[in-house]
């Protein structure tokens, strides 16, 4: 089981844990934070009336949360361990350290395979080379979109079922790289449609992908994050995502998706970022979908 595969395992669940055990450093007794955790009016319900349990929607919860590696036990007491932690203390923005916590842990090919949670960077390879000009139906299953790119890989995204494709794109919005508009209501999710936008984790990453130097070549810009973050292009886990497809790329396409362009040309508009053309330089292409560009230097911006 994984956040996707694992239902009851949205980013609100287990945020809402962690930011329990964040306020208290030494830990609290399971029981009351199950109680406090349980909405009043499923005590007591079963599976049978066609809701979620009570102890199923903590239970299930938790078990994820320990995978991740965020929980302990100590002493009857669950609280968050000292890595998940980061350093913080009770008052600090606990949402700040649970973030970079899941992206240590989501984004390590190493770590996500310890914590059965491989799936994720898969099926968000594949949600990054889906095109944001058409953006996708949060209420339409999948899989035969995925099998379009990859045919019998598809078990490898885990997006095999519309309940888990969709708590995919929860959390794809929750780390960053996702837009979904429409539907505000549960009751009007037909409407609701999912777009590809990994702006807000490019935006951070950029101070460490800019260390060392505000002016890099688009390559060493890519190659710096994707090692951030393996699903973009040249990162580890793209490329073992583009090994599954059935239309191969060529390697000598320099060309970068429309979804890693569009949210790098949103960062030109927002001032955090300067694209250039240098003439002989070794460059990339952005496809921005009713044009193209090339880029041969990513320069980072002053703040104001």
């Amino acid at each position: 089981m994984s956040i996707i595969s694992t239902f009851e395992a949205v980013p609100s669940r287990l945020f809402a844990l962690y930011a329990t055990l964040f306020n208290n450093e030494h830990g609290e007794v399971k029981e009351r934070i199950e109680a406090w955790a349980t909405p009043p009016s499923l005590s007591g319900r079963t599976r049978d009336d066609g809701s979620e349990s009570s102890t199923n929607l903590f239970s299930a919860t938790l078990s994820e949360a320990r995978k991740i590696g965020f929980v302990e036990e100590i002493d009857n007491k669950l609280r968050l361990t000292d890595e998940a932690r980061g350093g913080g203390k009770k008052g600090d923005d606990s949402e700040a350290y649970f973030l970079a916590y899941m992206r240590d842990i989501l984004f390590d090919p190493t770590r996500a395979t310890e914590a059965q949670q491989t799936g994720f960077m898969i099926a968000l390879s594949w949600f990054l080379d889906s095109n944001p000009l058409h953006p996708m139906n949060f209420s339409e299953p999948p899989q035969t979109r995925v099998r379009e790119k990859i045919g019998d890989y598809l078990p490898e995204t885990e997006l095999t079922t519309l309940s888990r494709y969709q708590n995919f794109l929860y959390w794809a919005r929750y780390l960053g790289f996702a837009t979904i508009i429409g539907g505000v209501n549960e009751d009007d999710l037909a409407s609701r449609h999912v777009i590809p936008n990994p702006l807000n984790a490019i935006e951070s990453a950029l101070p460490l992908i800019f260390s060392e130097s505000r002016d890099l070549s688009i390559e060493q810009f890519m190659t710096r994050l994707a090692a951030i973050f393996p699903v973009f292009e040249t990162g580890s886990v793209r490329k073992s995502f583009e090994g599954m497809l059935l239309k191969p790329l060529d390697d000598s396409d320099k060309r970068l998706s429309i979804t890693t362009s569009l949210a790098l040309q949103r960062l030109v508009d927002r001032q955090c970022l300067t694209l250039t053309g240098v003439a002989d330089a070794a460059s990339r292409i952005l496809d921005l979908g009713l044009r193209e560009e090339r880029v041969s230097r990513v320069i980072l911006r002053s703040a104001e």
